[in-house]
């Protein structure tokens, strides 16, 4: 008797594993046939969409998702990330369109801290250390200077990730960006950078990434600054960290933000929780879903927004693709 029930338990539990399965992979075409692919100059890259026909790509915030994207091992995501550096210059743009427009439509400047967690885990999941390379020169070679004497900058600012004081690398940054370039360093074949500003704070701050990690899942409130924590985690785990304080980290962001499918597999991993939470706001008829498709919505808080909409309501579907290649689709 206690066999027999022994093998039923095992029988409901082997098929509903198979029948979730079986549904993500039927609901990954669907999620792939409505998620925006932008055009420009030749390139293709995911975006979000704006609802304007005149100009329809969202793509702000591109390499930040394309990054992810890339990350989880869909390609279009590195092209996406790739694309969007000068090949000359080695600034990062925040889309390619962007950079081929020479300008950034999108608001704000050319790129930003956030930008620079999506060209990370590019970075870790390529190896490109040609690209890594041209972007910290450009970094090193343009920190703004505070004093000029007889033509002799005496008195460096702070490096950027573009020309524009939103740019500004922050403690925190710098401490990701180090754990980064020591992994290309010794993984990849990354050279040494050149004496300078920026190789001083990178040395300045390496090795506390994890606790800023585990400070700011506490301090950042619900909602894209803790996506942002989530993201710099994700990128640690690529790089091979694994430790207690990343774990309290990620389980502080999973308790903060109930159904969100990111950071249940950043604190627990693939599974049967993760993949329903995936079905439970990825949806399965993408004409329920309400224009403009314009979220991220891992990078929103689960209550309900301004406009009175849940983030998972537009879900712009790449979020969704990226918790399917997460999940091994």
């Amino acid at each position: 008797m206690r066999a027999a029930l022994y093998f039923i338990i095992c029988f409901f539990l082997f098929f509903s594993e198979v029948s979730s399965s079986t549904e993500l992979d039927r609901l990954l075409p669907i999620w792939e046939s409505a998620a925006l692919t932008c055009s420009s100059n030749g390139v293709d890259f995911p975006s979000k969409q704006t609802g304007d026909p005149s100009q329809p790509c969202d793509d702000g915030d591109m390499t930040l998702f394309n990054g992810l994207l890339c990350a989880a091992g869909d390609s279009r995501g590195c092209v996406g990330v790739a694309e969007a550096q000068d090949p000359i210059t080695g600034l990062w743009h925040r889309s390619p369109r962007i950079r081929f427009l020479g300008k950034n439509d999108r608001g704000n400047a050319d790129s930003s801290p956030d930008m620079a967690l999506g060209i990370q885990l590019y970075l870790i999941q390529t190896k490109d250390v040609v690209r890594a390379k041209k972007w910290l020169l450009w970094i090193n070679d343009n920190t703004p200077c505070l004093m000029v004497s007889n033509g002799v900058c005496i008195v460096e600012g702070l490096p950027r990730f573009c020309n524009s004081a939103d740019c500004t690398i922050r403690p925190l940054d710098y401490a990701n960006l180090s754990a980064t370039v020591n992994y290309l360093q010794d993984s990849a074949g990354l050279g040494v950078l050149p004496d300078g500003r920026l190789r001083g704070l990178l040395g300045t701050f390496s090795g506390l990434e994890e606790a800023g990690k585990l400070i700011d899942s506490y301090v950042n409130k619900p909602g894209y600054s803790q996506h942002l924590v989530g993201v710099g985690i994700y990128a640690l785990r690529k790089i091979g960290r694994s430790s207690i304080v990343l774990h309290q980290a990620e389980t502080k962001l999973m308790e903060e933000n109930p159904g969100n499918a990111f950071f249940s597999y950043l604190a627990i991993g693939a599974g049967e929780k993760v993949e329903r939470e995936v079905k439970a706001r990825c949806p399965a008829n993408t004409e329920n879903l309400i224009r403009p498709l314009f979220q991220w919505q891992w990078e929103r808080s689960s209550n309900v927004g301004e406009n009175g909409l849940y983030a998972w309501q537009q879900s712009s579907l790449w979020d969704c693709i990226f918790m399917a290649r997460l999940l091994g689709r």
